[in-house]
């Protein structure tokens, strides 16, 4: 009898054992992963300018984290995480790619973008528009293309 309580008590002792090895490395992994996410990722924005602005001269771009509402970061998520400004004497690229390294998540990403107002008549040297946009993106590592809206319509 005290033959199959010792068995009894060994075989539970190494289930035991088991259990606690397994919930010790899923709450690592797990631990690991929220640690994972927020550590800095490559991430590329990539930027149409070209294609959408052919007639920029400046272009401008800040990127802070969106604030979850919840008051606690509020002041550093109004904080730009990074910026580029380029200006150009000739055409842009049609592609601005910046190389930035971020968390993932949830980003504004505000734009400015200083481009000539076209060839009407009442425009004089030195005069521009200036195009301000801004947009919420999701970066999850690798390239994410910020649309740049374009009106085909210029008021009178």
């Amino acid at each position: 009898m005290s033959e199959s309580t010792a068995s009894r008590f060994g075989r539970h002792s190494f289930g035991r054992r088991i259990v606690t090895r397994a919930i010790v490395v899923l709450g690592a992994v797990f631990v690991g992963g929220q640690v994972m996410r927020t550590l800095p990722h490559d991430q590329t924005l990539v930027f149409p300018v070209g294609s959408a602005f052919p007639d920029a001269t400046r272009f401008s771009a800040s990127w802070r984290t969106a604030s979850g509402g919840n008051g606690r970061n509020e002041t550093a998520a109004r904080e730009p995480s990074g910026g580029v400004t380029l200006s150009f004497k000739s055409a842009p690229p049609l592609q601005i790619r910046e190389h930035t390294r971020l968390p993932n998540g949830d980003y504004i990403v505000t734009i400015e973008i200083v481009h000539s107002a076209g060839q009407r008549e009442t425009d004089t040297v030195g005069e521009g528009l200036q195009t301000n946009i801004e947009r919420r993106v999701s970066l999850s590592g690798g390239e994410t293309m910020i649309a740049l809206a374009v009106s085909t319509s210029v008021p009178e």
